[in-house]
């Protein structure tokens, strides 16, 4: 049962402000986009004003592919926050993205009982419209890779 009305929580929204915003603003167009140094050419998330490799403070935005494999994940049974009480139990993904950065996000289409196997499975970026001004990345298991149950 989906609760509604003015005492549900809502999920917590990503602060919008600084470089974070511009991050959130690619994604607000359907774009994954990550810094790239131009000093040593290092790609890199979360954003932040100098390369860690080589300390440049030279970078620009570059759109992802879009694609990467599961490095690590888990299942969440239990909501830390009142605004995922309804979403529990979800799959928390950390992926390793064609780019080499990796990224945490959430999973879709994929049933979060703990039996799917997602270690080094490929995953494609889709974006989930959690308000009008935000838009979160999240991943799935490419159309070629579910079974009819949604499995992998």
């Amino acid at each position: 049962m989906t609760r509604t009305g003015p005492d549900v929580a809502a999920p917590p929204l990503p602060s919008l402000e600084g470089l974070t915003a511009q991050f959130y603003e690619h994604c607000r167009r359907e774009e994954l986009s990550f810094q790239r140094c131009s000093g040593c050419d290092r790609w890199r998330h979360v954003p932040r004003l100098a390369c860690a490799r080589c300390g440049s403070d030279a970078w620009s935005w570059q759109r992802s592919s879009g694609r990467g494999v599961v490095f690590s994940h888990t299942v969440i049974h239990r909501a830390l926050h009142p605004g995922f009480d309804e979403a529990v139990p979800f799959v928390c993904a950390v992926v390793e993205m064609d780019e080499g950065v990796r990224m945490v996000a959430r999973m879709v289409g994929v049933v979060a009982d703990g039996t799917a196997m997602l270690a080094d499975a490929a995953v494609e970026v889709v974006y989930v419209h959690v308000a009008d001004d935000v838009v979160l990345p999240a991943f799935r298991l490419p159309a070629a890779e579910v079974r009819g149950d949604g499995r992998r």
